[in-house]
């Protein structure tokens, strides 16, 4: 599954989380890939970013929670890319477009 992972971090916790970073590239379970990680200063948090995961299974994605613990702040979203997303659109669009009981056309 592709997931969008949210975080925040604070100047006290820079220096443990690129460590952690770093560490990760070793310890990372199978079925966990980055797709890509951004990441941006902002003013409440001195640091804001976003990965973009694949993970196979919750239990990958629970290793890396539970690798950074509290020096990060984090939250997750289910994602797809847009050609899937809109092949699922277009498969429930079937039944949309059936007449309904006492409509006209």
């Amino acid at each position: 599954m592709l997931f969008i992972a949210e975080y925040k971090l604070t100047w006290e916790s820079l220096d443990a989380v690129i460590a952690k970073r770093l560490e990760w590239e070793e310890i990372q379970p199978d079925g966990f890939r980055f797709v890509g990680e951004y990441v941006w200063q902002d003013g409440a948090a001195p640091f804001r970013g976003i990965a973009i995961i694949e993970a196979d299974s919750v239990g990958a994605l629970n290793s890396f929670v539970l690798h950074y613990g509290p020096t990060l702040q984090m939250s997750f979203h289910p994602a797809s890319d847009v050609a899937s997303s809109i092949q699922q659109v277009r498969g429930g669009t079937k039944t949309r477009g059936a007449r309904r009981r006492g409509s006209k056309r």
